[in-house]
């Protein structure tokens, strides 16, 4: 599954249950992943090309605004999960 899909599963969730000030800004980030849907994908282009590179940047910043507004990604969720085991292996807590 893309970040694409799970940031719009996310936000349908969000603004199903969210006061007005919250559906603002949730409306900002469907526009903002609207416009990234009619991009090329970064695994599309050639790889070490300044258009991969520039896609992939688009890409951090509709993740991290997401972050901000709540979303979680699977792969943050399960870097988590690997330093806590890590961790644990290791008699830290993390």
């Amino acid at each position: 599954m893309s970040t694409t899909t799970e940031i719009r599963g996310w936000l349908a969730d969000e603004l199903a249950h969210a006061g007005p000030r919250r559906r603002a800004q949730l409306a900002k980030l469907a526009d903002h992943l609207k416009r990234a849907e009619q991009h090329i994908h970064a695994a599309a282009l050639p790889v070490g090309s300044f258009q991969r590179q520039i896609a992939r940047i688009h890409e951090r910043k509709m993740v991290s605004e997401a972050m901000h507004l709540g979303f979680h990604p699977q792969e943050e969720e399960l870097k988590e999960l690997g330093l806590h085991l890590a961790g644990q292996s290791l008699g830290l807590s993390l």
